[in-house]
């Protein structure tokens, strides 16, 4: 598989920055028998309008979503603009999953129709699912995660949760001309693919009172230990008084050991939204299932790169393990959470990017966006599928 990467800072006039994104991949790639484009930009871009003239102008399947920040390997940090990454192979075929606006009383069975006539496209089953994924407030993010496992039997699911600058009502995903507040869309890859992944968090020092979620009711945890989740977390950290909390909490998060944990994988970070003080109840921007151990850790910005390199590091051992695949493109899935926690210095994992690939030649592609939450598998099953998860406030990364 071959990939090349497009920039441009511009997002006033899309069709003068569409022509000079169309023009560095016609330059730098050509394409062949199947090829599939993916942007990531400003949340402030007409993203429908984009998609359309880069859809007409490649002749290709366009999606993407947008975001508070992108990065690229040779570009680094971005704050505005648009990328847009070509992969194209002879060997490896591209189908593209559009739900359309999602619905809470039909989403699930709606997902997976979609996953189905998506797979109806390729002539084996796929290696990758690349997903798109909205935020909706009302429905919990790793659902997705969890239907598309559900309906691909374990096919590796890698992307994110579209953002805006905070606002919590800009992002948005797309397919071609077509721009989606509560859509998923996803890419299956079926070929001659071998993904790597690798997800960190990599935190300070552990606090070391932890509990049991012995009563949730999905993203809402009711009890730890069995007396209300408020007064546990009362006993290592103060609560504050607001019922919204998430900002609160950046730099102490929660993370939490899943029923199935296992301790050769990462456990999965969870964000604290808001706090009911006449319950006591927490919830979160992800389930908590009865039985996860949970407990409080430290993210400061000495972790958020230690975590950064540790990913890479992560991804790149895998990819030196297949000496006779050709990786081209490495994406990367990073947290609007990281994004606060930089602070003055929002450049600091592009930085790292870029110096951690500076040994591999210029063509292998990277580039990123910070999400509200990050898709990556933690490891493999027993059954050999791998082991979708959401994340939070993590570093996720995957190679082919």
């Amino acid at each position: 598989m071959k990939s090349a990467v497009a920039v441009t800072h511009g997002i006033d006039n899309l069709e003068q920055s569409a022509q000079e994104l169309v023009a560095q991949i016609s330059n730098k790639l050509s394409l062949q028998k199947n090829a599939i484009g993916i942007v990531y930009c400003d949340a402030d871009v007409d993203v429908a309008a984009l998609g359309a003239l880069l859809h007409t102008k490649m002749n290709i399947n366009v999606v993407g979503l947008t975001t508070t920040a992108t990065i690229e390997r040779h570009n680094g940090y971005n704050d505005m603009g648009i990328l847009f990454t070509v992969l194209t192979a002879d060997d490896v075929e591209f189908a593209v999953g559009n739900t359309g606006e999602l619905a809470q009383e039909t989403f699930p069975a709606v997902i997976k129709d979609t996953y189905a006539a998506a797979r109806a496209q390729v002539s084996a089953d796929p290696a990758l699912i690349l997903a798109f994924a909205p935020y909706i407030a009302d429905l919990t993010s790793e659902n997705y995660v969890e239907l598309l496992d559900e309906a691909s039997g374990g096919v590796p699911v890698f992307g994110g949760v579209a953002t805006d600058h905070y606002d919590l009502q800009y992002q948005k995903t797309f397919l071609n001309g077509q721009a989606l507040t509560r859509g998923l869309v996803f890419v299956l890859l079926s070929g001659n693919v071998k993904p790597a992944f690798a997800i960190n968090h990599r935190f300070g020092v552990q606090t070391q009172k932890k509990g049991v979620i012995t009563k949730s009711v999905g993203n809402s945890v009711l009890e730890v230990d069995g007396q209300p989740f408020k007064a546990f977390v009362e006993s290592i950290v103060p609560v504050p008084d607001e019922e919204l909390v998430i900002f609160h909490f950046q730099s102490t998060p929660f993370v939490v050991e899943l029923p199935d944990y296992e301790k050769n994988e990462e456990p999965v970070v969870r964000a604290l939204v808001t706090v009911n003080h006449e319950t006591g109840a927490g919830s979160f921007l992800s389930k908590m299932p009865e039985g996860s151990v949970i407990y409080l850790n430290e993210f400061q910005r000495k972790e958020l790169s230690e975590s950064c390199k540790s990913g890479l590091g992560g991804v790149i051992k895998q990819m030196q393990a297949q000496p006779d695949y050709e990786y081209s493109m490495m994406f990367i899935s990073t947290c609007n959470a990281r994004h606060l926690i930089m602070a003055d210095d929002k450049s600091l994992e592009a930085q790292i990017i870029t110096a951690e690939l500076s040994a591999f030649p210029q063509g292998l592609n990277a580039m990123g966006f910070y999400g509200f939450g990050e898709i990556c598998p933690t490891g493999i099953k027993a059954d050999g599928s791998a082991k979708n998860r959401f994340h939070n406030i993590s570093l996720a990364v995957c190679a082919i």
